[in-house]
């Protein structure tokens, strides 16, 4: 009887260690707007409740192969309780022009 108290005891504590090193829960971020300014040739993407992290990704048309790609603009982490940031990205940066634009949430 003795060692299969030992055996529980020694399973609980590895339970315990494994319970403290889990992955955390997955950011949620909701509320977001995305734009596609043609003017400018930029598409960006703004959260505004929740928290995590996201980025614009947007539809970018040339005359060039591949005629068709996407883009994407940086990471950026919405803290909760504060505002969002805006993430962009630039169509001229890519020799492209912007016609579309989502948000991308990791």
């Amino acid at each position: 009887m003795g060692n299969v108290l030992r055996a529980l005891a020694a399973a609980a504590a590895g339970a315990i260690v494994l319970a403290g090193t889990a992955t955390p829960a997955h950011a949620e971020v909701w509320n977001c707007f995305t734009s596609v300014n043609t003017t400018t040739n930029v598409a960006g993407a703004l959260c505004s409740s929740g928290f995590g992290s996201y980025r614009v990704a947007a539809k970018c048309n040339s005359a060039h192969y591949p005629y068709t790609r996407t883009i994407v603009g940086p990471w950026v982490t919405k803290v909760s309780g504060q505002p969002g940031t805006w993430s962009t990205a630039s169509g001229d940066a890519q020799g492209c022009h912007v016609v579309e634009a989502w948000t991308q949430v990791r």
